[in-house]
């Protein structure tokens, strides 16, 4: 169901509330349009879901949605908030679970597929929203015609054993940061004295303080806002139960369409020779390492990781191509 709509950096969108895979959680997702449609040759464009990083949000996308270069731009974009995070965080805080599987993010991905009937659709994921689309290409081979992995969280066992929240660093850490404020200024204030939110993009950071924090009333009356997904929540994920850490890496060897891998030269997630190992396991693989940027490349770079997703859907997407042309082209 559709909810409200609004105009905002030359996209018109529509906000939904869409049940989740799980039947108790519902998952808060964005359709985007260009209000003005870029001049293009004609040609049908695919529909484009986004999915972000643990601790972030759909409209993150945004800076990154409205760089997207014609007939890309003019197609119908989606993305959605994670079931524990975002708005969808705030819509099921009452059904929040101790343990987060990352395969709930992939099952997630295919009920938005489904609820919104797309067929063929590009998967474009960040961080571990990029391995939760391995997983449902996986899950429900051909359901994409091609994915754009953007510094993707995904490990052989051999190189990454992970930890349960109590002894993994990052959910410690997480724990850690503050998540309230007295007003929306004071939070960009204070995110601006460290060199994490430093490097981001303008529009980024305003949208990551607008979209991702919930205004409250504290105990004394007075005004505040706090991060709409729950430290908690943020940490377990880092500390993921079950295998989908795991599985999203193994499973790159079985996806049957193209994956475009773009990372950040100075990424902590990808260093040369583990990103290397990624693109080997893809039958119909390319490469792109971002120079200057590290794990965050699209919240730091926009226009350059539009670009990349673009450039890619304009090599791979003139359809029907034989598989050693397909493999020319990338």
């Amino acid at each position: 169901m559709s909810v409200s709509s609004t105009v905002r950096s030359g996209l018109s969108i529509v906000r939904h509330i869409v049940p989740a895979s799980t039947p108790s959680f519902k998952l808060a997702c964005n359709t985007y349009r260009r209000t003005t449609p870029l001049p293009s040759p004609t040609k049908a464009t695919p529909p484009i879901i986004f999915t972000h990083a643990n601790g972030f949000h759909k409209e993150i996308w945004e800076p990154v949605i409205s760089r997207l270069s014609p007939p890309w731009a003019n197609g119908e974009m989606y993305a959605f908030d994670c079931r524990n995070q975002g708005d969808s965080a705030v819509l099921n805080k009452d059904v929040l679970e101790k343990h987060f599987d990352w395969y709930s993010y992939a099952h997630d991905i295919l009920q938005i597929v489904d609820t919104f009937g797309l067929k063929k659709a590009v998967g474009v994921g960040h961080s571990f929203g990029a391995s939760a689309f391995f997983l449902a290409e996986v899950m429900r081979p051909g359901t994409f015609s091609a994915i754009v992995a953007v510094d993707p969280t995904n490990f052989p066992k051999e190189i990454y054993m992970n930890a349960p929240i109590d002894d993994h660093p990052m959910a410690q850490l997480t724990l850690k940061r503050r998540d309230t404020w007295k007003s929306r200024e004071e939070c960009k204030a204070s995110l601006l004295q460290k060199k994490f939110f430093k490097a981001w993009h303008p529009e980024a950071l305003d949208l990551y303080i607008e979209h991702g924090m919930l205004d409250v009333v504290n105990e004394d009356g007075s005004a505040g806002i706090t991060l709409k997904c729950p430290k908690y929540q943020e940490a377990t994920t880092f500390a993921c139960v079950g295998t989908g850490l795991y599985d999203s890496f193994e499973g790159m060897s079985e996806i049957q369409i193209p994956i475009h891998i773009v990372s950040g030269e100075d990424s902590d997630i990808n260093p040369e020779e583990l990103v290397k190992m990624k693109l080997a396991r893809c039958k119909y693989g390319s490469l792109e390492v971002m120079k200057g940027v590290g794990h965050l490349l699209s919240l730091e770079k926009p226009q350059e990781t539009a670009d990349q997703i673009s450039g890619f859907l304009d090599r791979v997407l003139e359809l029907p191509v034989e598989q050693e042309q397909l493999k020319a082209r990338l």
